[in-house]
């Protein structure tokens, strides 16, 4: 593997880590996400359902298609459609002045508040997609090299949630220090 290669497969390692635990957290927590698609002012039961279940299919078939043929045209055009999707609503609520919610985005990605950076973090994701839809990386085969990218993107992502479940926690300890003194 050369460099290129390398850099290719922790690409696609990152994006097959971030929808894999985006799906799974909105199938284990369902009850939670439904609020969060009530809060982008979705209401009506069956809509919910509907867009519930069209985001986590959507969601599950771009995990499978990264992991079995890498980015073919159909897994960069769901993902740019999804998140393009997802940052609309996202802009149309902050202009609204609606930003205490949870961003519904799942897994290690998941946000308590809205804010333009995830607008941005979904245009790198799409880039990073169109990338390797253009280089036609992926992966036909574990090696070493697959294993040790593997490894270092989940522990960076594994890293990523520790730091926001940290600051969660400092958060707390200046509400709770706040009515004390």
């Amino acid at each position: 593997m050369n460099f290129n290669n390398s850099i290719f497969t922790l690409l696609l390692i990152f994006l097959i880590l971030i929808f894999l635990s985006s799906t799974i957290s909105k199938i284990m927590h369902k009850e939670r996400y439904d609020v969060t698609i009530r809060n982008y002012g979705i209401k009506h039961p069956l809509l919910v359902k509907f867009v519930y279940l069209f985001i986590v299919l959507s969601e599950g078939f771009i995990t499978f298609s990264l992991a079995l043929s890498g980015v073919n045209f159909y897994c960069l055009l769901t993902i740019s459609l999804l998140l393009s999707i997802f940052s609309i609503f996202i802009v149309i609520n902050l202009f609204k002045g609606n930003q205490n919610f949870s961003c519904g985005c799942g897994g290690v990605l998941e946000n308590e508040r809205l804010s333009y950076w995830m607008v941005l973090r979904n245009a790198v994701i799409i880039l990073i997609a169109f990338i390797l839809f253009k280089s036609k990386y992926s992966m036909n085969y574990l090696t070493v090299q697959t294993l040790l990218s593997f490894i270092i993107v989940s522990v960076f992502l594994i890293y990523v949630q520790v730091l926001k479940e940290l600051k969660k926690i400092n958060e707390i300890m200046h509400f709770i220090f706040k009515y004390i003194y």
